[in-house]
């Protein structure tokens, strides 16, 4: 089976690459497998914050449209969301690519977004006659119901700057910097006092408590 994402640690920080680039890190089986083993794997290493980050244009198309879905069973996709949202570990997305519908979700489930001038979120489903309920409920609490809306019924693409206005994205960098700086941002957060770290890290867990991800 050939490698979809890639990992190392860095100073104590795991580094979870999607690098499925020729198909542009959709969520598929195989892709969310993958990740899900690198998660384990950082759990056992003892690792406490990671860095989601990804390889090509596209940080994350969303969901595998080749994939079948299988009634009363979560889909891919919605497994990893569901796994990164409530795992123990401190999570920094580096975005500098495409967000597009889960990928977008997936964005939502870090503590910490770094975004790059390559960086665009959309949601188009609903232009395309499905409602991605799960991904517009995170949506609806993050920038409001309204401006959720508004993003799904005109298909808009937001870049790295009106995505930290909204509050979908942490902070806007330029060129070149997105890895180097969510590093920083990770190292940061890997020198906290393990408790204190601990207890935000529960406070973020906390607020998916009641959501359901079916990406």
């Amino acid at each position: 089976m050939a490698a979809v994402v890639k990992s190392r640690i860095v100073d104590g920080v795991g580094v979870l690459t999607l690098a499925d680039t020729s198909r542009e890190n959709v969520l598929s089986e195989e892709l969310v497998g993958q990740a899900r083993d690198v998660h384990h794997l950082f759990l056992e290493s003892g690792v406490r914050v990671a860095i989601l980050a990804a390889e090509g244009s596209s940080f994350c198309s969303g969901r595998d449209p080749l994939a079948v879905r299988v009634p009363g069973t979560q889909p891919a996709g919605a497994i990893l969301i569901d796994e990164i949202e409530r795992s123990p570990l401190a999570w920094v997305a580096a975005v500098d690519g495409r967000a597009i519908g889960a990928g977008v979700h997936l964005v939502t489930a870090c503590m910490h977004v770094v975004a790059g001038p390559n960086a665009r979120f959309l949601v188009p489903e609903l232009l395309r006659g499905t409602y991605p309920r799960p991904v517009a409920a995170e949506l609806a609490r993050i920038i409001g119901p309204r401006r959720m809306m508004a993003l799904m019924l005109t298909g808009e693409s937001l870049n790295a700057t009106s995505a930290v206005t909204l509050g979908l994205a942490s902070e806007a960098v330029g060129a070149g910097e997105v890895g180097g700086r969510a590093l920083a941002r990770a190292l940061a957060l890997a020198a906290l006092d393990p408790a204190l770290l601990r207890s935000a890290r529960d406070d973020w867990s906390a607020r998916f408590t009641t959501s359901q991800t079916t990406a």
